[in-house]
């Protein structure tokens, strides 16, 4: 491994110790001053996939460090979003890591293309991501949870920025790059866009819209 990739690693270990240590409070429930001032999104994540607990953990920990650069936090959730939770003034968005079985079928019966790792569904606030897809991409990180993280990150994006949202570089390109052990971004319209939806209501309606 280079020197690079043991430096991802560690950092995204270390990240991952932080999230799994801090899960529980971080899945609290927010004050009305601080569900409406700070730029959050809750990320429900189910996991039929069956990854272990140290890939989710370093893939939400990857997730967290994308969107800690333009001032959003991100909370990780096991599981669907609840009703109450849909009306606590965050944002709640559902991941769905899909097994190879789920994954082969969703492909097959919306003719997705060669080379789509996931796709997200605007009106539902849904990402389905192909895992195996991801794993076996040639050249990829030996360690899943680094693109398993970008492409989470990627559909993510696209759920808060709309249609038509993909960028010439950074997390939101075309095609997620899956080969990056750096840390992808937003360009600064996205970091704008995104944050406005998180935080104005306003904003966020007429994204749904």
């Amino acid at each position: 491994m280079t020197n690079a990739g043991r430096k991802a690693t560690v950092t995204l270990v270390t990240a991952a110790a932080m999230i799994v240590a801090g899960r529980a409070s971080a899945n609290d429930e927010p004050t009305s001053a601080t569900a409406g001032s700070e730029a959050t999104i809750v990320l429900h994540v189910t996991n039929y996939a069956g990854l272990s607990r140290d890939v989710l953990a370093a893939a939400g920990a990857r997730v967290a460090m994308v969107y800690e650069r333009i001032g959003v936090r991100s909370v990780w959730v096991d599981g669907g979003v609840s009703l109450e939770q849909r009306q606590d003034g965050r944002l709640h968005l559902s991941i769905l890591l899909l097994s190879r079985d789920m994954a082969e079928l969703k492909i097959a019966a919306e003719g997705i293309k060669d080379g789509v790792l996931a796709q997200a569904h605007l009106p539902s606030g849904r990402a389905a991501i192909f895992c195996e897809r991801i794993a076996t991409t040639r050249g990829v990180p030996r360690h899943l949870a680094i693109p398993l993280g970008d492409v989470i990150a990627h559909e993510v994006g696209h759920l808060l920025l709309g249609a038509n949202s993909h960028s010439r570089s950074g997390i939101m390109r075309a095609y997620t790059n899956v080969h990056a052990l750096h840390l992808q971004s937003f360009d600064k319209t996205q970091e704008r866009i995104i944050r406005a939806v998180l935080i104005e209501p306003t904003a966020r309606e007429r994204r749904a819209n």
